[in-house]
C-alpha cells in the first residue's frame, strides 16, 4: 500500500516537471544581439568592457603593498637585501587552496636563491629555524648562544684560542639580538671595577687597538695619534709621557709617533731601532745612550756625570775633541763634563781657576783670560812644566 502510494507521487511529480518544460519551451523568448535567448533577468545584453582589449600587466609592488601593507611595511623596515618587488620571489600567489596547493607548496623556498648556506645539517639547513619572517631575514629574536657557532664558527674559535674574559660570556650576552654590534661601554666603564681607560676615548676607538674577540691582544697602526695613546692609560706615567714630548718638541714629537717606536704594546726599544751607529754613536749600547739622554721623550735634555767619557761628546764634537789632545795641556787630561756639567754650558775659566793674575791685571785685559790663553782647548801663554 505504502509503495503504491509513493510510485503514484514520484509519477504526478514527474508529469508537473514534464509539463512545466512544455510550457516553458513554447514561450517566446527575447533573442539577444548574438541570437542567444534571455531570461526575465537579463532583457538586454551589456556592452562589452573595454578592458577586454588591453594588455594587462602583472601586479606591481605597489598594487600588492595596498593590500599587504603590514607585510610592505616590516621590509620597508627591516626587508635589507629581500626589498624586491613581491613577484621576484612569489612567481605564484594568490593560489592557496586547501586540499589542491597546500601553504607549504605556495610560499617560495629560501633555497631557490639562497642554496644551503650554512651547511646540510638539520639544524641549519631548515632557514625558519632562525630566520623566522622572510620579510625581515636578519631579525632572529630566538636564537641561542649553541646556535650563533653554526654560522659564525670564527668568533667562538679565537675566544677559546685566546683566553680572556670575553671567554667566559655567551655570545648572546653581549649580541643581545642578531646583528647587533654592542657598545664596549655596555659593559666597560670608567667608574667599574677595573681601572679602564675609558678617559676621552669613544667605543669604535677601542677595537683599533682590542681586537673583540682576542681583547689582551694589543695592535695598532704606526700612525695612531699620540693622545690615543696617553688617554688610553688611566695613570699619571702616560698622561706626564705626552707632557714632556709635546713640551720637548723634538723630533720625537714633530716626527714620529708613540707607535713609531712602541710597535708593540709595552715594547721599550732600541734607540738603534731608527739612530744609526755612526759619530758619538759607535761602539755605544743602549744603557750607554741614556746615560745622557736620560729620557727618550726629551731627547735634547742631556745629563751626564762628571766621568763621561771624552769619546762620548768626541761623536759629535770631533773638531773640538782633535784639538784638545793636539794641544796637550792639563785640559786634555780633563773629562768634557768635568767643565761642561750640563749641555751647551760655557763655563768661565774663574770657576775652577778662580783668579790668579790679580784684578790689576784683569782690569788691562779687556777680553779677559782669553785675551792672552786663547780657548780653552788649545791654551796659549802657559807656563812651561
Amino acid at each position: 500500500m505504502k509503495r503504491s502510494k509513493l510510485l503514484v507521487h514520484y509519477g504526478l511529480s514527474s508529469l508537473l516537471c514534464f509539463m512545466a518544460g512544455l510550457i516553458l519551451f513554447s514561450m517566446p523568448a527575447q533573442a539577444g544581439t548574438d541570437g542567444v535567448p534571455l531570461t526575465k533577468k537579463i532583457t538586454a545584453v551589456p556592452e562589452r568592457p573595454g578592458i577586454f582589449d588591453q594588455n594587462i600587466q602583472p601586479l606591481t609592488l605597489q598594487q600588492c603593498s595596498q593590500c599587504h601593507i603590514g607585510v610592505f611595511t616590516l621590509l620597508k623596515e627591516q626587508g635589507t637585501r629581500h626589498q624586491l618587488d613581491c613577484v621576484f620571489c612569489h612567481e605564484a600567489y594568490h593560489t592557496f587552496a586547501p586540499g589542491k596547493v597546500e601553504y607549504q607548496d605556495s610560499i617560495p623556498k629560501c633555497t631557490t636563491c639562497h642554496g644551503l648556506p650554512h651547511g646540510t645539517t638539520a639544524e641549519v639547513s631548515t632557514c625558519s629555524n632562525c630566520h623566522s619572517n622572510a620579510h625581515s631575514p636578519l631579525n632572529i629574536p630566538a636564537v641561542t648562544a649553541d646556535q650563533c657557532i653554526m654560522c659564525h664558527s670564527g668568533p667562538p674559535q679565537e675566544l677559546q684560542d685566546f683566553p680572556s674574559l670575553h671567554s667566559d660570556v655567551a655570545c648572546t650576552d653581549c649580541h643581545t639580538t642578531h646583528g647587533l654590534i654592542p657598545s664596549c661601554y655596555d659593559c666597560h666603564s670608567e667608574t667599574g671595577g677595573e681601572p679602564y681607560h675609558l678617559t676621552d676615548v669613544e667605543s669604535a676607538t677601542c677595537v683599533t687597538c682590542h681586537p673583540v674577540h682576542n681583547p689582551l691582544k694589543l695592535q695598532y697602526a704606526d700612525d695612531t695619534p699620540q693622545n690615543q695613546c696617553a688617554p688610553c692609560h688611566k695613570n699619571e706615567s702616560h698622561e706626564r709621557v705626552l707632557k714632556v714630548v709635546q713640551t720637548a718638541n723634538s723630533k720625537h714629537n714633530t716626527e714620529v709617533t708613540c707607535a713609531s717606536c712602541h710597535t708593540e704594546h709595552a715594547q721599550i726599544p732600541s734607540c738603534f731601532d731608527c739612530h744609526d751607529t755612526e759619530g758619538h754613536r759607535a761602539g755605544l749600547a743602549d744603557a750607554d745612550c741614556l746615560r745622557c739622554h736620560t729620557d727618550p721623550h726629551d731627547p735634547l735634555n742631556l745629563t751626564f756625570s762628571k766621568a763621561e767619557p771624552q769619546k762620548s761628546c768626541a761623536g759629535c764634537h770631533g773638531e773640538v775633541y782633535d784639538t784638545l789632545l793636539k794641544s796637550d795641556t792639563r785640559h786634555t787630561q780633563l773629562t768634557c763634563t768635568l767643565c761642561h756639567p750640563s749641555h751647551g754650558e760655557i763655563p768661565e775659566c774663574q770657576k775652577c781657576h778662580g783668579v790668579p793674575h790679580g784684578e790689576v791685571m784683569l782690569k788691562q785685559f779687556p777680553g779677559g783670560c782669553g785675551s792672552c790663553h786663547g780657548i780653552a782647548h788649545e791654551v796659549e801663554g802657559r807656563m812651561k812644566d
